[in-house]
C-alpha cells in the first residue's frame, strides 16, 4: 500500500472498495443495507470489502440495534477521506494523460 492520499492505491482496485468510499465519501454514516444496495453486491461482498478497509485504516464500523434489529454503519476515517482523494486524484491525472493529444 502507498501512503495515504499520495496517488494510486492498489486497495482501491477492487470496484467495490473505490464505490464504497466514494459512496462513504458525502456522508456521515451510511448503513450496511444502504452501501449493499446502492453498490449492487451481496451480503458477504459488503462485510469482506468493509473488512479489508477497515483494517487498512480508512473505514470505521459501528454497530448497534434500532429496535431489535442489528445494525452496521460505516464511515470514512481521515485517513479514508485523504487515501480516497488522492486515489482520485491520480485517476483523474491519468485521464488527462490519456486525452492528452
Amino acid at each position: 500500500m502507498t501512503e495515504p492520499g499520495t496517488g494510486r492505491d492498489p486497495i482501491f482496485e477492487t470496484g467495490p472498495r473505490l464505490a464504497l468510499c466514494a459512496l462513504l465519501q458525502g456522508a456521515e454514516w451510511v448503513d450496511f443495507a444502504t452501501a449493499r444496495d446502492m453498490l449492487g453486491v451481496s451480503d458477504s461482498a459488503i462485510s469482506k470489502h468493509s473488512r479489508t478497509l477497515e483494517e487498512a485504516g480508512y473505514l470505521e464500523v459501528r454497530k448497534g440495534s434500532v429496535g431489535r434489529r442489528p445494525r452496521t454503519w460505516f464511515r470514512l476515517t481521515k485517513t479514508g477521506h485523504v487515501a480516497i482523494r488522492g486515489h482520485l486524484d491520480w485517476l483523474s491525472q491519468l485521464r488527462h494523460a490519456l486525452d492528452a493529444p
